[in-house]
């Protein structure tokens, strides 16, 4: 049984071509640009066998170390209004993200797949976990201070993952299509959604989460 419950919709990131996907050199201080707090946030994450993705709210912009081309956001359209950061999946952070979304004032937690986009192409999907929230005037600096404070003591007498990701570069491990044979990609995928899928329906949480609108209409 998942902690969190499952968001109705999967999110989508829309890489920009002169930002590899596949080997990432500054996956950490990257996100320094933005606060200091949102670059131990990322630094912790690696601690935890997840990473930080990135953040789209109406006071932050788009940051993150795959925040290059924007969001991908079909079905809606306008302004950034509302606040969401996505995580990569690991039990540890699944547990932490429910702790801190039960602490923070108008903020929900969910999981959901996220399709990683070159153009047309998908590189790469995996399990995320989204935190989001409609409101416009959400407190990111005290979520960012609590959630920082949280992760930090998870992180204790850890290993230090995030100072060999910056030293070393990152490795994500995408779809290579043109090397690969695409038959095969293609029911290994298949495979892999019907494995998601039955999961979420045998032990995920019901009903799953509507998805905050995010955006103005």
């Amino acid at each position: 049984m998942t902690l969190l419950p499952y968001w109705d919709r999967h999110v989508d990131l829309d890489m920009d071509l002169w930002a590899p996907y596949g080997l990432d050199f500054f996956p950490v201080s990257v996100n320094a640009l933005h606060s200091e707090a949102l670059h131990r946030i990322a630094a912790d994450a690696f601690q935890l066998d997840s990473e930080f993705l990135c953040l789209r709210s109406f006071k932050s912009g788009q940051v993150g170390p795959l925040m290059r081309g924007g969001l991908l956001d079909p079905g809606r359209a306008g302004i950034d209004l509302g606040f969401l950061m996505v995580f990569g999946y690991s039990k540890t952070m699944e547990a932490l993200a429910h702790l801190v979304a039960q602490a923070s004032r108008g903020l929900k937690a969910g999981l959901t797949l996220c399709g990683f986009w070159d153009r047309s192409i998908l590189v790469d999907e995996s399990k995320v976990i989204a935190l989001a929230s409609e409101n416009p005037l959400f407190d990111e600096e005290s979520f960012f201070s609590l959630f920082g404070e949280i992760l930090h003591k998870a992180c204790e007498g850890m290993s230090d993952t995030a100072f060999f990701a910056e030293r070393f570069g990152y490795r994500r491990f995408g779809i290579a299509y043109d090397t690969d044979d695409v038959t095969d990609l293609r029911i290994i995928q298949t495979l892999f959604d019907f494995e998601f899928d039955e999961t979420r329906r045998i032990v995920g949480p019901a009903p799953e989460l509507p998805f905050p609108p995010l955006m103005s209409p």
